[in-house]
């Protein structure tokens, strides 16, 4: 009885054609120029579509163990829609140009050279770490959870950056209406630490603490080091910072202001950037020494706060990675293409592979594979061996294209069905209900639309029959004056 050679019998049973693999390489590459790199679900899915059969998880794994040069499974951070779309080279560039060419005219030094921003906290949220565990508790699913205060109270940081490596003294704004609680600074000593304290009801920054930390904190801590100098500082476009009152103080200082394209912080800004991950790291790290510490039987609340945060802030606000951070985003040196260069061109997996047209049949390879042979008499010519590589590369080309553009009929078809314009619904609200709060079913919701439906179309009505009695009124206006023209004209004569 023949057998087949082992890597032939290998290869009749893979779902996809080497070509075919390549293929579905350069569609993730392309998937991924978009922002959009695929699951491993995804790509079980791009697989099953280009074989024309379903394939399992672990070909998934298969394959990428095939393909572990070019392609690799990490976790993903999220990057928010209206930010991707703010990436652009031609937007940043004449960012670049604004600034540096300021910059220049103006003789700003790296020591007058300033970023500022906010960072929010969750006074007892702790950021996922990896923690060893014994595997037998492990295996037994007793313990695979750390605790965590959990406590959401929220306070915002100011912090700012100068680029020769200083940090100015940070800016701490609590949550609360009645002002600073005695409590919350207990730990803070005068001679020990230079920082500030602020409230609001919202725990973020508002226009009066925006000018307030202007004032008394940038001004105060940059002004005898810049002498007659001008100062830049860089900020996002918060609408505490670019009130009336902000930019008036500032151009009457010698503070130019710089204010970063909307949505692109996430790769302009020196504190988002470099210094707040790292910052957000080691208060996680704080957070979780403190919990050990009381063994997690002590409540994390704003008392606790500052000893953590300070603990934090002294570990993270070095000199060096201060500098960075302004390096790593073009300002400092004076270096757009820092930022820039990740926009240009590399070679993709399509530029090293064979260039294959956009269009091919729908059949699975072994279909394809059968026709090749039937059709090809010198089957191990060059040009043959061509041929099939080409064909299995467009039918996959084919599939993948088909997949993508069902799936975007989908998504348009589901945007075209949203309604223009929202409106209230009207929904009856029962009269024992006198706490204002209810729920509705659907059967309410469907009752709902077609009464709203039925008021639309009655109004509908009522606006047609309206036109018809303007067309009436009209053309009886117009006969009414074309008599009268008549009449005196008869009379006339």
């Amino acid at each position: 009885m023949k057998t087949r050679p082992n890597a032939a019998a290998a290869l009749a049973r893979c779902s996809l054609s080497p070509q075919q693999e390549q293929e579905l390489v350069i569609y993730i590459e392309k998937c991924t120029r978009r922002r959009l790199p695929p699951t491993r679900e995804m790509v079980q899915n791009f697989a099953g579509s280009i074989g024309k059969c379903a394939v399992s998880q672990r070909w998934v794994s298969r394959f990428l163990h095939r393909h572990k040069d070019a392609i690799t499974l990490k976790w993903s951070a999220r990057i928010d829609r209206q930010r991707h779309l703010a990436d652009s080279p031609f937007k940043y560039r004449l960012y670049f140009d604004m600034l540096h060419s300021r910059m220049q005219y103006y003789e700003i030094r790296p020591e007058n050279t300033y970023n500022m921003d906010e960072k929010g906290f969750f006074v007892g949220v702790a950021k996922p770490s990896k923690r060893v565990f014994t595997k037998a508790l492990w295996a037994s699913k007793e313990a695979r959870a750390t605790v965590q205060d959990g406590n959401r109270e929220w306070i915002t940081l100011l912090a700012c950056v100068c680029a020769s490596g200083e940090a100015l003294p940070p800016a701490l704004i609590y949550q609360g209406v009645s002002g600073i609680q005695s409590a919350w600074v207990e730990a803070v000593e005068a001679q020990k630490h230079q920082v500030f304290f602020s409230n609001s009801a919202s725990g973020w920054t508002n226009d009066e603490i925006g000018l307030f930390w202007l004032q008394n904190v940038f001004e105060r801590f940059t002004r005898e080091k810049a002498a007659r100098d001008y100062r830049l500082l860089i900020l996002d476009g918060h609408g505490s910072h670019v009130t009336r009152e902000f930019i008036e103080y500032c151009d009457s200082h010698r503070i130019l202001l710089s204010v970063f394209p909307p949505h692109a912080t996430h790769s302009l800004q020196p504190l988002d950037v470099v210094v707040f991950a790292p910052l957000a790291k080691h208060y996680s790290s704080e957070l979780d020494r403190h919990l050990q510490r009381s063994l997690g039987l002590t409540r994390v609340s704003k008392q606790d706060f500052f000893a953590i945060f300070w603990a934090a802030w002294g570990t993270t606000m070095r000199e060096d990675l201060i500098v960075r951070s302004f390096e790593a985003t073009g300002v400092w040196p004076m270096d757009a293409e820092v930022v820039l260069k990740r926009f240009n061109s590399t070679t993709s997996q399509r530029d090293r592979s064979p260039q294959i047209g956009e269009n091919g049949d729908g059949d699975s390879w072994n279909e394809l594979r059968k026709f090749w042979a039937v059709a090809v008499s010198e089957r191990s010519s060059s040009e043959a061996k061509r041929l099939r590589v080409a064909l299995h590369g467009l039918q996959t080309q084919n599939e993948l294209l088909h997949a993508e553009n069902e799936a975007l009929t989908t998504a348009l078809l589901a945007r075209n069905k949203r309604t223009k314009q929202s409106k209230t619904l009207g929904l009856f609200q029962d009269t024992w209900n006198q706490g204002g709060a209810q729920f509705w079913s659907p059967r309410s919701l469907a009752a709902a639309r077609e009464r709203e439906a039925a008021k639309q179309n009655e109004a509908e009505q009522v606006r047609l029959q309206k036109t018809r009695d303007r067309g009436i009124k009209t053309a009886a206006t117009a006969y009414k004056k074309s008599y009268a023209r008549r009449v005196k004209g008869a009379a006339t004569t």
